[in-house]
C-alpha cells in the first residue's frame, strides 16, 4: 500500500513537472511569435506603428516571462522588456524606438536560441551591450523627464515575476 502512495505521488510530480515544462516552451514560442505578428522596420515605419508593434511586444515579453523556469532567461527577458517599454516613448541610449525593437528581437532570438539548445546564455548581441549598459544613465534621464513633467512617480526598477 505505501508502495502504491509513494509511486502515486511520484507520478503526480512528474505530471506537474511536464506541464510547468510545458507552459514554459509555450511562453518561450509566444514571445518568438510576438516579433513575428508585431513587425519592427528600421526604415519607412511610421514612429507610432513602430510604437505600436513595440508595445504589443513589451506586453507579451512582461506577462509569459513570469513562465520561463530558467531565471538567468527569465531575467534577460524582463530586462528586454524593460527597455522596450522605456522605447516607446523616445530613444535609448542614443537608439530610436525602432532600433530598440530590431536590437530586442534579435537579442531575444539568440537567448531562446541558446535556452533551447540546453547551451549557456550568449553575451549580448553588439547594440544590446550599450543599452544594457546605459541602463543607469537610461533610468536618471527617464527619472529627470517625469520629474520635469511634474510627476512624482519613480521609474521602477526590471521587473521579475
Amino acid at each position: 500500500m505505501k508502495d502504491a502512495e509513494t509511486a502515486r505521488g511520484r507520478a503526480i510530480e512528474d505530471d506537474n513537472r511536464r506541464e510547468v515544462e510545458t507552459r514554459e516552451r509555450q511562453a518561450v514560442e509566444n514571445i518568438l511569435s510576438a516579433y513575428l505578428e508585431n513587425p519592427i522596420w528600421l526604415v519607412d515605419q511610421p514612429n507610432d506603428e513602430a510604437a505600436l508593434s513595440i508595445t504589443r511586444i513589451c506586453r507579451v515579453l512582461g506577462f509569459e516571462q513570469s513562465f520561463i523556469l530558467n531565471e538567468d532567461l527569465r531575467q534577460r527577458v524582463a530586462e528586454i522588456c524593460y527597455f522596450l517599454d522605456l522605447a516607446t516613448v523616445g530613444d535609448v541610449a542614443g537608439y530610436s524606438p525602432a532600433e530598440v525593437g530590431f536590437l530586442a528581437r534579435s537579442e531575444t532570438r539568440m537567448i531562446m536560441g541558446a535556452w533551447a539548445r540546453g547551451k549557456a546564455l550568449p553575451d549580448s548581441i553588439e547594440g544590446w551591450r550599450e543599452i544594457r549598459l546605459s541602463r543607469a544613465q537610461t533610468e536618471a534621464l527617464w527619472q529627470q523627464k517625469l520629474h520635469d513633467a511634474g510627476l512624482r512617480v519613480v521609474v521602477p526598477p526590471i521587473s521579475i515575476y
